[in-house]
């Protein structure tokens, strides 16, 4: 969605909203996951579970992302709702 100018349409809204919510299920699948892999206490491969732990934080960061993404879209959208009204 391009946000340097007014928006061009309400109807972007809608698929800025289904990103960002498709990318916190992604995010929150690979968390779950990870935190199985971490109690099982073995990995796959036989080594200490570091990636999983390292990857938590990369998690993190893109959960923030996506609400962020999300909370902006509809922020838009209740801008657009105020002009409208």
């Amino acid at each position: 969605m391009d946000i340097s100018g007014p928006v061009k349409s309400i109807y972007a809204l809608p698929g800025a909203n289904s990103s960002a919510a498709e990318g916190l299920r992604t995010q929150l699948e690979r968390l779950d996951r990870n935190v199985a892999e971490v109690a099982r206490g073995e990995p796959l491969d036989g080594s200490f579970p570091i990636r999983p732990l390292v990857e938590q934080s990369e998690i993190a960061r893109a959960v923030k992302a996506n609400a962020r993404a999300l909370e902006t879209a509809n922020g838009v959208l209740g801008t657009i709702l105020d002009i409208k009204v």
